[in-house]
């Protein structure tokens, strides 16, 4: 009778702190709780953002649209460089109207360029042509990093 009794009270004493280690606030394996029942969400600042928040963003982007705007009545319209534009000697600029290449020559498979740091052949359809002059549709560290990549396979 003594070897069913033991197996009996063994098993009892151990169930409840099973069940309970199951009810407790924070899961057994570490991670966070579960919130999902409870109220926050819909009006959580992490998930909705605050009027301030939708006022700097406001502030922010009509800051941008005016310096885009400024930027390109500054430049004016962009259009296709003619192929008596492409000259060697001539400045190239990025998409702002920064200098960031010189034409080195002509060719009729595509216009070489040099830059500080090498030279890297482009289609003649690629340049265009606004008040600053000639331009590639990018920013000089995206042309920058096109040339470094040429240059370093060479």
């Amino acid at each position: 009778m003594h070897k069913f009794v033991i197996p009996l009270v063994m098993t009892a004493a151990l169930a409840p702190s099973a069940g309970l280690a199951q009810q407790g606030s924070t899961p057994a394996s570490g991670g966070s709780p579960d919130i999902s029942k409870s109220d926050m969400g819909a009006h959580d600042s992490a998930t909705m953002p605050s009027n301030l928040d939708m006022i700097r963003n406001g502030i922010r982007n009509n800051d941008m649209d005016r310096t885009a705007q400024a930027l390109r009545e500054k430049l004016g319209p962009a259009r296709p460089a003619k192929a008596s534009e492409l000259t060697a000697g001539a400045m190239v600029n990025d998409k702002s109207g920064v200098a960031m290449a010189t034409i080195v020559s002509v060719a009729s498979d595509g216009v070489i360029v040099a830059t500080g740091t090498g030279k890297v052949k482009i289609p003649a359809e690629a340049f265009g042509r606004n008040k600053a002059g000639l331009l590639l549709d990018m920013s000089k560290s995206d042309f920058d990093k096109v040339v470094a990549k040429a240059n370093a396979s060479s």
